[in-house]
């Protein structure tokens, strides 16, 4: 039997906040529980290529009890190992 993959959507939420060039931001209100914004680095043409796995993520580390002042991802950003 084959396996199906899901297609996931590709590029980042319109509530994404353009703060320079290289750096974006989540804010809190993109998914309830986050305790702080969501950071991203990236480059444009990055960002528009990392799936919604990526903001899904990001915005989970975003909601960790402890966490202080944003939670961040790298311009290799990817989903699926977790956070250490």
């Amino acid at each position: 039997m084959e396996e199906q993959r899901q297609e996931r959507k590709l590029g980042p939420p319109s509530i994404i906040k353009k703060i320079s060039d290289i750096e974006w931001e989540l804010p809190p209100t993109f998914k309830a529980g986050m305790h702080v914004p969501a950071r991203i680095f990236a480059s444009k043409k990055l960002l528009d290529n990392m799936d919604e796995g990526v903001f899904n993520q990001i915005s989970n580390v975003a909601s960790l009890p402890g966490i202080v002042k944003h939670a961040m991802c790298m311009p290799d950003g990817h989903w699926g190992y977790g956070f250490p």
